[in-house]
């Protein structure tokens, strides 16, 4: 009897424990924007809800929504060619079932799509790059997981009349700016227009806590195609394949980014006024810069990349335009940042060089950054314009009205960048590889050391703001790298393996050993 009340406890204690089990992981709800229906789905699998907005009102923190695969771009102009938008606020038009927050601001700073940051909403794709989609787009979200789109931004759409309907738009974008863009865009201040509420300054409110997961971003040809007349730098219509502004706890991983080039030489990922971003494992291919740290952005993490065939900087602090730049303290004219990036770490990626014919770039620009660190980082093939290149914030002062201070952010403080290597592309015997370009630019505590420059046997160029021929550490050895080339991030990384020269061993990304 003894024993079979010991069973019955441990039976009735696994099934207690199971249960809770089931409702921690949450439920699941399918979507299909091209064979679901919205009037009879129940979101099985084989009764798919036919928009994101229905299947949205039927979750809660810690579910997930599949989406089932298949082009969603199909789906039309009505239903934004697939685009994921969860933008909606409590000033917007709502609809039974839509989520309520409850108020904690003037309502369209709040949005309705928030859940936990310890049990977020996850929206994925049925299969991995299953699903094609427009655009994904946060504003004022929290809590969201989007794991596994090919996302694919078409600018180029037009009504009847010819008039652009989806110009400039960036893959993944995500923003707490509650202000139409024709408004903010001539703001003059750090308050916020229109009104002037403390609630533009409430991290609490803003995007956040958003994981992008094993998604493939990549713009496509023009209607007119590829052609040898087409210029992907000459076109403006192309952003950002992911942009996060005035958010917080960001994660961006194991995706594939590529063809980012364009007009206005944008990075590949742009985080302006955004803090606790974590950037990892992604291979990012044929841009202009990788990923920007700008606008007084806070801990920012740029870890194990692979940057391939890109015309500029793998990782930098970016420019910003004070006259947009929105943080500090409600009233505060004078609360803008003193510095682009605060506290950014850039350790263990790769970088390969651009294209042949191309020239390739410094790899590590820095726009008055304080706090930034550069560490066991493999660069192949750079160095026409030096490996590292620090700039200004910003060319022009612009005092914002009631500031009496400069807003020309020109000091870089406390810069480390150790233990990397840098093959140089033999074209850079005239060249100073710290150098510096901006009028009244500053460096202190500048701390160097341990770095491999090797020249193709040839010496390394001096001068420059710091002699690196002179920091500890210094070697110049061939680091008899092999490999380097592959299809998608782990192919890249398994081709690319160090030699044995014992002497820079313990240099560049220690994921390339041996």
């Amino acid at each position: 009897m003894r024993n079979f009340f010991g069973r019955f406890v441990s039976l009735l204690f696994a099934l207690v424990l199971f249960h809770s089990t089931a409702n921690a992981a949450g439920k699941t709800i399918y979507v299909h924007l091209l064979d679901g229906d919205d009037t009879t789905a129940d979101g099985s699998y084989g009764h798919p809800f036919k928009s994101w907005r229905a299947a949205l009102r039927r979750v809660s923190g810690g579910d997930t929504i599949v989406a089932k695969n298949g082009d969603y771009r199909k789906a039309g102009r009505d239903a934004k060619w697939g685009g994921l938008d969860l933008v909606l606020t409590l000033a917007d038009r709502l609809e039974v079932g839509d989520p309520r927050p409850a108020r904690l601001a003037r309502p369209d700073a709040v949005g309705i799509y928030r859940y936990p940051a310890e049990h977020p909403l996850t929206i994925r794709a049925e299969s991995r790059h299953g699903v094609i989609l427009d655009h994904i787009r946060f504003h004022l979200a929290s809590g969201i997981v989007t794991d596994g789109f090919d996302i694919s931004p078409n600018p180029y759409h037009t009504d009847s009349n010819g008039q652009k309907l989806n110009r400039r738009r960036n893959g993944i974008h995500g923003d707490s700016v509650y202000e139409p863009d024709e408004t903010y865009n001539h703001v003059k201040t750090n308050d916020p227009p229109g009104g002037y509420t403390s609630a533009w300054y409430d991290r609490a409110l803003w995007t956040s806590y958003i994981t992008v997961r094993n998604c493939k971003i990549h713009y496509e040809c023009p209607p007119g195609g590829c052609t040898a007349a087409y210029d992907p730098l000459q076109d403006d219509d192309r952003l950002y394949l992911i942009k996060f502004n005035q958010s917080h706890h960001i994660t961006i991983e194991d995706n594939d980014l590529y063809d980012g080039k364009n007009y206005q030489r944008k990075p590949a990922i742009d985080l302006p006024c955004s803090d606790d971003v974590v950037v990892r494992r992604n291979l990012i291919r044929n841009s202009h810069r990788g990923v920007v740290s700008k606008g007084g952005g806070k801990r920012v993490l740029i870890e194990a990349n692979v940057f391939v065939d890109n015309s500029g900087a793998a990782f930098s602090g970016g420019s910003t335009d004070p006259n947009l730049f929105i943080d500090g303290r409600h009233g505060d004219p004078c609360s803008f940042a003193f510095y682009e990036s605060y506290d950014m770490t850039a350790r263990d990626n790769l970088v390969v060089s651009t294209r042949p014919g191309e020239h390739p770039l410094e790899p590590i620009s820095i726009w008055s950054a304080k706090n930034a660190i550069v560490i066991n980082n493999t660069f192949v093939g750079i160095g026409e314009r030096g490996v590292l290149l620090v700039r200004p914030g910003n060319e022009v002062d612009s005092p914002a009205k009631g500031c009496g201070r400069s807003l020309r952010l020109t000091l870089t403080d406390n810069l480390t960048l150790k233990d990397n290597i840098f093959i140089l592309s033999g074209v850079v015997d005239e060249t100073m590889l710290y150098q510096t370009t901006g009028e009244g630019v500053k460096i202190v505590n500048f701390q160097h050391s341990h770095n491999t420059f090797f020249n193709g046997g040839h010496e390394v160029p001096i001068g420059g703001f710091a002699d690196p021929n002179r920091e500890p550490g210094f070697s110049k050895d061939d680091p008899k790298l092999v490999g380097g080339q592959g299809t998608d991030y782990a192919t890249w990384m398994a081709t690319a393996r160090s030699g044995n020269n014992s002497s820079t061993g313990d240099r560049g990304v220690r994921h390339l050993k041996p």
